[in-house]
């Protein structure tokens, strides 16, 4: 009975010892400002970029499955490039994070949902932005349009892998700073 008041002390020192250890070696997921994704121990202001919160439901996980966290197409060429990184993986759910979902009703994106999956897993041709007055015969409506940032998306694929291709417009909305695509 004698070592037990030796050892009272000890074990109550266990839990915050554990504790100390957790804290310092927390790992810090950063992005840095080029873009790229930076994993460190230290602060990510010490290593000149900023922290990426998880979403909340992420937080309390422990495993790998939380999900990517990506930032929406500021211009419209980032927006083409998204498109065509969703169509070289032929990712249904990719070309989905690029697409306007508000306003939509359950059927609508029951709907657009296998067009888009079934539009991703066909090969591409080409992706280009352009103005809905691309085909005007009006010189003065062409000019305008041309100073004006694009508000259509067309993406030229082959359904079945062959032929010419088959062309697919979208509009192109810019809302909360991002370049979507809509029908």
């Amino acid at each position: 009975m004698p070592r037990l008041p030796l050892l009272l002390p000890l074990l109550l020192a266990l839990p915050f010892a554990s504790n100390v250890e957790a804290q310092t070696s927390a790992i810090n997921r950063c992005v840095a400002s080029d873009g790229s994704a930076v994993f460190t121990d230290r602060a990510c202001d010490s290593m000149d970029a900023r922290p990426v919160v998880p979403p909340p439901e992420a937080r309390t996980r422990n495993d790998d499955t939380a999900p990517a966290v990506r930032e929406c197409p500021r211009r419209p060429e980032a927006l083409i490039l998204a498109v065509e990184a969703a169509f070289a993986r032929a990712d249904g759910n990719r070309l989905a994070a690029l697409y306007d979902w508000r306003g939509r009703s359950r059927a609508a994106a029951n709907a657009v949902m296998p067009r888009l999956e079934t539009l991703a897993g066909s090969r591409l041709l080409s992706v280009q932005s352009a103005h809905s007055a691309d085909a005007s015969d009006d010189a003065e409506l062409a000019a305008e349009a041309a100073q004006a940032p694009p508000d259509r998306l067309r993406i030229t694929h082959a359904p079945s892998g062959l032929g010419p291709g088959e062309v697919i417009e979208f509009r192109l909305l810019h809302a909360a700073g991002c370049w979507w695509i809509t029908d």
